[in-house]
């Protein structure tokens, strides 16, 4: 396994190709010393299948299935899901952040799908008239039992109120429930990563100890089909929209090889047009 440095004051060329990428209200540019000119030639079509775009063919890729590979394989997955939240939840008036548990230890996350599939059924049947959109994640106790958030969000509404006890609670029925605003979050991505990824271990020291109880290989999060995607696209750094007075967090990385020799710089910027020259306290990775 490659080996990572976290550095400073590293600033990244002014006329470097990057990745950016718009969530809403967030913008985030990321940095790579290398470029991989091969991997344009290949597209993801399955966990373990790739399609090679110049001839057509499908390609199997191995899966580790290592604890440490899957950390950071959840560690991706969890990126791409804060961007997609911040693509569609903004604190604000029509959204709830909902938590759905069960009485007993629950320790079957394949039950869990099927619940909230149930359950959000009868949501969408109980109330016709709005449009919902839907962000669901399932998290894990250190007990083995499992429970899931829920961002929900009605898009025709400029309002949306729904009774914790005598309407989640009851459609829900296998346990506590917990339904509430996020007003005044304005980075609900970071706010929900937080849930995720700090739980310290029994020790109290490793941070970010919560995503060695996901199982290799799961889907940790699902959406409705009307959320909206994050936008991305290369361009030159230089010629970037001046977001500098919204900065909120900048981290750089090298990356070793396996003969400890740095291969690779990497430098993640992050920008909340919400919060101007204000430090983020969100998760980022």
């Amino acid at each position: 396994m490659k080996k990572v440095k976290k550095i400073e004051g590293f600033k990244i060329p002014s006329n470097s190709m990057v990745k950016f990428v718009s969530c809403g209200d967030i913008k985030k540019v990321v940095y790579s010393s290398i470029v991989s000119h091969n991997l344009k030639n290949y597209k993801k079509i399955s966990g373990n299948k790739m399609l090679d775009l110049r001839t057509g063919e499908v390609i199997k890729c191995k899966i580790s299935g290592s604890r440490e590979d899957n950390i950071i394989s959840l560690r991706k997955t969890i990126s791409r899901l804060r961007d997609l939240i911040n693509c569609n939840f903004f604190g604000v008036d029509n959204e709830l952040f909902i938590t759905l548990t069960y009485k007993e230890n629950m320790t079957d996350y394949k039950r869990l799908y099927k619940d909230f599939d149930i359950f959000y059924k009868k949501l969408k049947y109980r109330f016709k008239d709005i449009e919902f959109c839907y962000i669901s994640v399932i998290e894990p106790q250190q007990r083995g039992a499992w429970h899931i958030h829920l961002l929900l969000k009605a898009l025709n509404r400029d309002y949306l109120f729904i009774d914790n006890d005598s309407v989640i609670g009851e459609l829900w029925g296998h346990g506590f429930t917990k339904t509430k605003r996020l007003n005044g979050v304005d980075n609900v991505g970071a706010y929900l990563s937080a849930y995720l990824t700090d739980l310290f271990d029994e020790k109290g020291k490793k941070k970010g100890a919560r995503l060695y109880l996901y199982p290799v290989g799961i889907n940790i999060y699902r959406c409705s089909r009307n959320c909206k995607r994050p936008v991305e696209k290369q361009v030159i750094y230089d010629e970037l929209v001046d977001y500098s007075n919204f900065k909120t967090f900048e981290v750089s990385y090298e990356v070793f090889d396996e003969d400890e020799n740095c291969c690779n710089i990497i430098k993640k910027e992050f920008y909340n047009l919400r919060r101007p020259e204000m430090a983020d306290e969100g998760t980022y990775d």
